[in-house]
């Protein structure tokens, strides 16, 4: 689980761009390496992870495996390899260590509230070093730009609610609220409409449905948020949004290279190449190379843009296709759906506690405003997205195995049967369930949350 959380301070947060130091040790490859060891370990176990049998999880590896089949059909072979292998790769081994380390719900929360820190560390170093630029906004950002960083951001948003609820240690919560605040800080200077109808889409799901949190919290983040805006957001700020309501006068709308226009193209794309797309990270070649556009600058001697799609599922939809538009969906729609399903007293949910509930709302939360802010950024192989799946996975994994013990559980319990009932179906002295045992669970096991001493109710 360390090396898990190393790799998503590495992979999402950057420290070794944030402090070079560590890039010269090269330690990210250092663990990397590391994690692909221990990773090769849990499947050599004796009782190896099955990862296919995840719905959530199944999805990254398909999108993997049309990448691995569309590189000889790429438009640029070199380029999808070099992706594949140095950033999607890393970002698929960071998953299923994310989805296989995690033991217990206490360890679920541990991980979790580190990846809330190291959100905390990026955004307060870009808040110290990097200047607000001409245009009113940030910019020169490392590694994203402020389009990217707001989605990121927006989408940590639902785990600093999670942590500000009753319950939690002080130190905990007093630093959830500094995040809080922080977060909104963040998303004004980054000056991205993306990131605010992201920030808008959290503010209503954590109001409306993150019910295992007490209502008072919930509104009490919501009112704080929007009192910084309020106060701290410039008029320039807010005549940047109010171009949301004026979408036909954007620019992005009416010229040839603003987002409508490249998103159009971009399905163009996809429909011209429905089997495996023109090849992962190789829509800006698709942008310079075969669009109509690049002809026509081509034609008067001028340079074109080689832009990305500035859309998560028109860029996967043209890289990787039709199936790999519709396996991007399906992640997205099988967590909604699995990771709502879990609530007390629901059908086979006897041993969910508020806290399983609260966590599972807050995942939902963030992916919601990846969904949202996703629309307007290239954030489709974010390692954000994928650290935030592996949670998920493990959540609901967890849960299956509790279940299963708890089922076993009422199985071994003597019941009490009348006596027509004991005349038609007889009770037999040893019931063949009575001899499955739960698996053991040694070093380097599957990612199943053990039972354990109940955790804090929330008020």
């Amino acid at each position: 689980m360390y090396l898990s959380l190393v790799m998503i301070w590495f992979s999402v947060w950057r420290v070794h761009i944030l402090w070079p130091v560590l890039g010269r040790l090269q330690l990210s490859i250092v663990v990397e390496v590391a994690l692909a060891m221990m990773v090769l370990l849990n499947y050599l176990s004796s009782a190896p992870p099955r990862l296919t049998r995840s719905k959530v999880l199944l999805a990254p590896f398909v999108l993997f495996g049309l990448m691995i089949v569309g590189l000889p059909f790429s438009l640029y072979p070199g380029r999808a390899f070099t992706f594949v292998t140095k950033d999607f790769g890393p970002t698929l081994l960071l998953l299923t260590g994310v989805a296989t380390s995690i033991r217990t719900y206490r360890d679920l929360e541990w991980l979790t509230f580190a990846h809330l820190v190291g959100a905390v560390v990026y955004c307060t170093w870009v808040y110290v070093t990097i200047p607000i630029g001409p245009g009113g906004r940030l910019s020169d950002l490392v590694f994203y730009d402020a389009n990217d960083f707001a989605l990121i951001v927006a989408a940590s948003i639902p785990f600093a609610v999670y942590f500000a609820r009753p319950g939690v240690t002080l130190i905990r919560r007093l630093f959830s609220i500094y995040a809080l605040l922080l977060f909104a800080c963040m998303i004004i200077k980054s000056g991205s409409r993306g990131g605010f109808l992201g920030l808008i889409a959290v503010a209503i799901f954590i109001v409306t449905a993150m019910h295992a949190i007490p209502l008072h919290v919930r509104l009490g983040a919501v009112a704080a948020g929007a009192c910084l805006f309020l106060i701290f957001a410039p008029a320039t700020y807010w005549t940047q949004m109010r171009t949301l309501l004026h979408p036909s006068q954007d620019a992005n709308s009416t010229e040839d290279i603003g987002r409508k226009a490249i998103w159009k193209r971009g399905v163009g794309y996809m429909l011209s190449h429905p089997a495996l797309g023109v090849g992962a990270s190789n829509f800006p070649q698709a942008e310079g190379t075969i669009s109509e556009l690049s002809r026509e600058y081509a034609a008067r001697g001028a340079g074109l843009k080689w832009s990305t799609a500035h859309n998560s599922f028109v860029l996967v939809g043209a890289e990787l296709g039709v199936g790999g538009l519709l396996t991007y969906v399906t992640m997205f729609v099988a967590s909604f759906v699995l990771l709502g399903r879990i609530r007390e007293g629901g059908p086979r949910m006897s041993s969910v506690t508020p806290d399983d509930v609260a966590f599972a709302r807050t995942l939902m939360g963030s992916l919601l405003a990846f969904v949202v802010s996703g629309s307007f950024v290239s954030a489709t192989y974010f390692a954000y997205l994928y650290v935030t799946i592996g949670l998920a996975t493990a959540h609901l994994s967890g849960i299956q195995y509790r279940e299963a013990n708890a089922g076993l559980q009422r199985a071994r319990a003597p019941r009490r049967v009348n006596s027509v009932a004991r005349a038609h179906f007889p009770l037999r002295r040893t019931p063949w369930w009575a001899s499955i045992h739960p698996p053991t669970q040694a070093i380097g096991a599957p990612a199943i949350l053990l039972p354990e001493a109940p955790s804090r109710r929330i008020a």
